[in-house]
């Protein structure tokens, strides 16, 4: 396979402690979000490549379910359509890119997995919960997930009216905490590196061991954060 024109160097570990040791592990999950730019096939390709020299098994995690949030809140589509587009879209995802991730036999197995899966089972239920109680009763977790939702919306718009603001601000907070119920879950199974092109300002608070009373599926998480440099 000719090699990708881009290369995906590491940009930051959380925790910092990790950052050396991070590649004792034989197992990764790489997180992957729907309609972003960093996840072009020729970045996939070196994303893949990246974690081929690293990890025997990944799985390529597909934000299918929690997408219908970025859709309702930056394209107004309707809550009754937006899940089903959303799992459309991670179906599609996964047919038009899998095969960039079979390219690698006898180095990575690379296996697919959608966060519409992983949110049926009851594990995710009771950490979901949890961290939605938590979220309600420790203002400053609260407070640093709403700077993260408020972060990513003043990036994608300007202009919003307060109410309207405030309002994908909430969905954003629901968005979080999905996602982080959704990795509390791989954590348990053994997947405790997280590979994202992207950081996680709240996530790596948590890692760090900003909130102590957090469960230690999350707490436990490594995250390794790449950017991608032209070759």
């Amino acid at each position: 396979m000719p090699e990708s024109k881009y290369r995906a160097k590491v940009d930051s570990v959380a925790p910092q402690s990790a950052r050396m040791s991070f590649e004792q592990f034989e197992s990764c999950f790489l997180g992957v979000s729907l309609e972003n730019k960093n996840f072009t096939p020729e970045k996939l390709k070196a994303l893949a490549e990246w974690i081929s020299r690293r990890f025997k098994y990944c799985v390529v995690l597909v934000g299918d379910s929690i997408h219908r949030i970025t859709l309702e809140t930056t394209k107004s589509v309707k809550p009754e359509i937006s899940l089903i587009e959303g799992l459309k879209m991670g179906s599609s995802f996964i047919e038009e890119n899998e095969n960039i991730f079979h390219d690698f036999p006898g180095k990575t197995q690379f296996t697919f997995e959608t966060c519409s899966q992983i949110q049926e089972s009851e594990d995710y239920k009771q950490f979901y919960q949890y961290l939605r109680d938590f979220f309600e009763s420790d203002p400053n977790f609260r407070s640093s997930v709403e700077s993260f939702g408020r972060k990513y919306h003043s990036r994608k718009t300007t202009n919003l009216d307060d109410i309207l603001l405030k309002e994908r601000i909430r969905r954003s907070c629901e968005y979080f905490l999905e996602e982080f119920a959704i990795f509390a879950c791989l954590q348990k199974r053994g997947l405790s590196v997280m590979v994202y092109p992207g950081t996680f300002s709240t996530l790596t608070e948590i890692v760090n061991g900003e909130y102590p009373y957090l469960f230690k599926e999350i707490k436990e998480l490594i995250v390794v954060s790449l950017h991608f440099k032209t070759r």
